[in-house]
């Protein structure tokens, strides 16, 4: 695998200064049906801009290998919740002949096109078919990578939910989302809040497919530099924010860009600790042990140097891992319903925004002995 090397910053060009390198990181986040020998690591490299202070991955996956295949389902109440409420932040101002780009499960597609104001929505993703997806009336399947050459008509809205974290190049590439709109039509935004997720511990933050710190202030510059102009926002959580914004060839951005730095020092800090105190608690304990999350959760905790012998099996919901295996791994995934009678099971579970739902579907409907270290 021919890796691709960011050698500037995505923000305003500087040097990028190494922080922290973990090696051998397995390059995809799902689960395989392949042996282990097939499965392809990269070193990830943690930078920082030494100009503006933009944390970014340095080393970076070609996209055909990163992408061939999907890995994120809607599982759980979280993301169908998000979806909804997405939809709904579009629906106040949204018309015309839409473009999503990303949005291969068709969930965000699928509430809009209940809008009579909303004439057509067609989706760019290169997975759509991994989800047995079918074309309606008004949604439209194009599987490939968005660009806006292969636009054949200026839509009204474009639309993009948790999809500028995956960018490689975030400026450059909205502003040709943004060349697409006339002035006064609009971009409609559903973002993480990288750094703040990162400030939370949550380890599904940065990895090869979010490969820089994406904050609230960065979102504002790249949107700035886009010709665009935020017109609404709502924050869905401390963690997500949904924006509208409204295309103005005359804004200009902000200039000496720069941002806090801070957290990926904490974060390195805190997982060297707490590896350490998670082995240690696992060491002493004598009942049986699993971890949850076929994802980069786990991936990540095993990079970080937590010792995948202590557990059983992997434990997730998504009934398509269940029986494969994490790549990356040794470990298997089993449905959490194999919790079901043991005695007092002790369950890793350090799943970011999802892990108190996680943890309450266990206790109150599979197993109410289970412990959780989270």
């Amino acid at each position: 695998m021919n890796k691709i090397v960011r050698s500037n910053c995505i923000v305003c060009g500087g040097a990028l200064i190494g922080v922290e390198t973990y090696k051998n990181f397995p390059i995809y986040m799902g689960t395989t049906k392949k042996t282990r020998d097939n499965d392809l690591f990269l070193d990830m490299v943690f930078t920082k801009c030494q100009k503006c202070n933009t944390v970014q991955i340095r080393d970076l996956v070609p996209l055909e290998i990163l992408y061939s295949k999907g890995h994120n389902r809607i599982v759980g109440k979280v993301w169908k919740q998000h979806h909804l409420q997405f939809s709904e932040f579009i629906n106040k101002t949204v018309k015309g002949n839409v473009i999503e780009v990303g949005g291969a499960h068709l969930e965000l597609a699928k509430h809009l096109e209940k809008n009579a104001n909303i004439n057509s929505i067609t989706v760019y993703d290169t997975n759509l078919s991994c989800y047995n997806n079918k074309e309606t009336e008004k949604i439209h399947l194009k599987e490939q990578f968005f660009s806006k050459e292969s636009v054949s008509t200026r839509p009204d809205a474009v639309i993009h939910s948790h999809l500028i974290e995956h960018l490689y190049d975030p400026i450059r590439e909205i502003r040709q989302m943004s060349d697409l709109l006339e002035d006064g039509k609009q971009m409609f935004i559903s973002a993480p809040v990288i750094d703040a997720m990162m400030e939370d511990k949550f380890t599904n933050a940065m990895n090869f497919e979010h490969t820089y710190g994406l904050s609230k202030t960065l979102l504002y510059e790249i949107l700035s530099r886009s010709s665009l102009e935020i017109t609404r926002e709502e924050d869905y959580s401390k963690h997500c924010v949904f924006i509208a914004a409204t295309k103005n060839s005359c804004i200009d951005s902000v200039a000496n860009f720069e941002q806090k730095s801070d957290f990926l020092d904490n974060f390195i800090d805190y997982y060297n600790k707490e590896v350490k105190k998670i082995d240690k608690i696992l060491l002493e304990d004598d009942k049986e042990k699993f971890i949850f999350g076929a994802h980069i959760f786990t991936q990540s905790l095993i990079n970080f140097g937590l010792s995948d012998k202590h557990f059983s099996f992997i434990l997730d919901n998504d009934t398509v891992k269940q029986g494969e295996r994490l790549y990356g791994t040794s470990l298997y995934v089993r449905s959490p319903q194999i919790l079901r009678g043991l005695d007092s099971p002790l369950i890793v579970l350090k799943a970011g925004q999802y892990t108190q739902e996680i943890k309450s579907d266990i206790l109150e409907n599979i197993n109410s002995s289970a412990r959780f270290i989270l």
